[in-house]
């Protein structure tokens, strides 16, 4: 097959970008965190989407730095919960609103009323890292919801989020309201 002289994909691609109805989805957004998190100590979001989700019944929860997959830092996430409530099976389920502040801009995601839960998982499949800090069982479990407004490269993203993660969790005193730490938390923030 004969392949394109570079001028030729480059002016197709010109073209293709500049006509009009075209438009190029942004790629979607992989962010990952392994380790202890620091207790979330910063500033509440000033902004409409994170007013009417807190509704003056959220509370921090944790912060720490995220990564692309190459491992190299892209910023930092603040998260907050509310809602919390025991499911079927011994599950967790609860509301939260996460501000990432990455190097391009803020992202702002939320879930729906019990979009992210987790339950216990047998200590013979995911056995508690870190016991010399208080974790005594694994949860497994993430959610999903959508982009709740950004700054940068994602003032105009709308989409949705998906999160899954393993999380060592103590007693409510341990760690950040008892969690120890994260073990695998990836986030995919999926624009339209």
């Amino acid at each position: 097959m004969k392949k394109l002289s570079p001028v030729l994909a480059s002016s197709i691609l010109a073209l293709a970008a500049a006509w009009p109805g075209t438009a190029t989805a942004a790629p979607a957004l992989d962010l990952v965190f392994n380790g202890i998190p620091a207790a979330n100590v910063g500033a509440m979001p000033a902004t409409p989407a994170f007013t009417g989700w807190c509704d003056s019944s959220c509370f921090p929860t944790t912060q720490f730095p995220v990564y692309a997959a190459t491992g190299v830092q892209r910023g930092t996430a603040a998260v907050w919960g509310k809602a919390f409530a025991y499911g079927a099976g011994g599950s967790l389920c609860f509301s939260e609103f996460i501000a990432f502040k990455l190097d391009d801009g803020d992202l702002h995601v939320v879930s729906g009323p019990n979009g992210t839960c987790g339950a216990p998982m047998d200590p013979a499949l995911k056995p508690p890292l870190h016991a010399d800090k208080g974790a005594l069982v694994v949860i497994a479990g993430g959610g999903d919801g959508v982009i709740a407004g950004g700054t940068g490269r994602y003032k105009p993203w709308t989409g949705t989020f998906t999160d899954r993660v393993f999380v060592g969790f103590g007693a409510p005193t341990s760690g950040v309201g008892g969690i120890i730490y994260y073990d695998q938390l990836w986030f995919r923030v999926m624009p339209n």
